[in-house]
């Protein structure tokens, strides 16, 4: 694709990582509940909904934004430590097209982010591509786990929701060709599903202003490392996949988020996002989940958890000025984690895809669950900092946002 191509793409959508972030089963609201929807006719999320695997690892075109986002720490067999990020993003143009369109008319567009963290040299890889949702360039399927930008996929070839490959890599970077593959069990880790009514995570405080969004948070990685002309690196570890669509905007005044997603030895899965406002603030929407071992699930709201910043880090490229290391506490939890990334430096430019800058990295999280030590490797998300939500959007020229993490 060419570099005009990519950057108009960054033009029309610098605010969907504004984000980061058909209807299968759980895009429909309930019977009885009328469906709520937003001016183009796309689904609004209003109410919970239970999660249907494996039908709901599909796409849903019923929605104008979606997204599906993995992470994870890795290691290879000498104990060579690396991260991973790839997402995917979907996002429609227009509710349908017109009767005798060409079939190349752009309804939905498809965006990549990828990155590949070595820990031991600092070095931290990153490709983004964009493509209209026209197979064989891009596409995500509504029937399984298939969703694709160029070279750029995952998928579950059975469609059966047990088992699904991740390739990922860059054949043109200036460092030198990389690819990633994955192998991940679908089937290791129960679906967790976010906000107080199971699966609906709101965002704002006006009906609609929410996502459906649920995770897969511990599944079991194979796979492999393929660098320029060094040997094959085999890997394991551990992937989170959260996959979240919806079609509503962020609140005036929301200048971006801090997100966290850990898996800890005990077995716990922890997610929290603060959505900011001026000054910092905490939004009242903030709020995130913790899941015990024993499979006890809590919805947590803005007042049952802090996010404390201990340092800061400041961009040579960029200048931005993000936080770096923080303490979360839950309270009702008796849980206390220091979190330390694994590099300071794992910020993101993203000029032929969203055009948001931002801060996403691998890190480490340690401390006590009731007295008793833990410890985990997850993932930090920095949107806003240098560079606000609403200052992107109306550079981007859009009138509206779309939904956060």
């Amino acid at each position: 694709m060419s570099p005009a191509v990519t950057h108009r793409f960054g033009i029309l959508f610098g605010a969907l990582l504004v984000l980061v972030l058909a209807g299968g089963a759980w895009a429909q609201e309930p019977a009885g509940h009328a469906p709520l929807l937003d001016a183009e006719g796309f689904l609004r999320a209003s109410s919970g909904r239970p999660v249907v695997l494996p039908a709901d690892h599909g796409s849903h075109p019923d929605t104008r934004t979606e997204w599906w986002y993995l992470t994870g720490p890795l290691e290879g067999p000498d104990g060579e430590r690396f991260g991973f990020q790839a997402t995917w993003f979907r996002r429609a143009l227009v509710r349908e097209q017109p009767a005798g369109r060409s079939p190349l008319a752009v309804r939905d567009v498809l965006l990549f982010h990828g990155v590949l963290t070595e820990v031991a040299t600092g070095r931290l890889h990153f490709t983004e591509q964009a493509s209209r949702a026209y197979d064989p360039w891009a596409w995500a399927a509504t029937d399984r786990l298939d969703v694709g930008v160029f070279a750029n996929v995952l998928q579950d070839e059975a469609g059966d929701g047990r088992r699904a490959r991740l390739v990922m890599g860059d054949a043109h970077a200036d460092e030198g060709p990389w690819t990633l593959e994955l192998e991940l069990d679908l089937t290791a880790t129960a679906p967790l599903l976010h906000g107080s009514e199971p699966g609906l995570s709101i965002k704002g405080r006006e009906e609609g202003q929410a996502s459906w969004y649920y995770t897969l948070p511990a599944i079991a990685v194979t796979g492999r490392l393929l660098r320029d002309d060094r040997p094959t690196l085999p890997l394991t570890g551990r992937a989170w996949m959260d996959h979240e669509f919806g079609s509503s905007q962020l609140e005036a005044g929301q200048e971006g988020w801090d997100w966290f997603s850990v898996v800890l030895d005990d077995g716990s899965e922890l997610m929290l996002y603060q959505m900011r406002r001026p000054g910092g603030v905490a939004d009242v929407t903030s709020s995130g989940t913790l899941r015990t071992a024993d499979g006890r699930r809590r919805h947590l709201v803005r007042d049952d958890f802090s996010i404390e910043p201990e340092g800061r880090w400041t961009s040579p490229r960029t200048g931005f000025e993000y936080p770096s290391g923080w303490v979360l506490r839950v309270p009702g939890e008796d849980l206390e984690l220091r979190v330390t990334p694994a590099l300071p430096d794992q910020e993101l430019e993203t000029p032929g895809t969203t055009g948001v800058t931002y801060w996403e990295g691998l890190c480490g999280f340690e401390g006590t669950r009731a007295g008793a030590p833990v410890r985990g490797e997850g993932y930090v998300e920095l949107v806003g900092y240098g560079d606000p939500i609403a200052d992107r959007f109306l550079a981007a020229g859009s009138g509206d946002a779309d939904e956060a993490p």
